[in-house]
């Protein structure tokens, strides 16, 4: 009878425990986790950095229509 958990029995090798890898492996896979996680963090807030930018440029061309619209709109020549 071949038990559940053979990895020779199920054609899968086994992962190894985190005691078995070496513990160098194990650091570079941790700072590597971390250093993803830093870029994707840098990513958002250069996303919403320019998302700011956009917002703040239509909101100063919006002001400058409004503000022509009531520029023409004082005009004595089109009452």
């Amino acid at each position: 009878m071949t038990e559940l958990h053979d990895p020779a029995a199920s054609g899968m090798a086994e992962t190894p425990s985190p005691a078995e890898i070496d513990p160098i492996d194990r650091l570079n896979r941790a700072l590597q986790r971390i250093s993803f996680a830093l870029d994707k963090s840098r990513q958002a807030e250069q996303r919403k950095s320019v998302d700011t930018q956009e917002l703040v440029a239509n909101v100063d061309v919006l002001i400058s229509r409004v503000r022509d619209a009531l520029a023409h709109a004082d005009r004595p020549e089109d009452k």
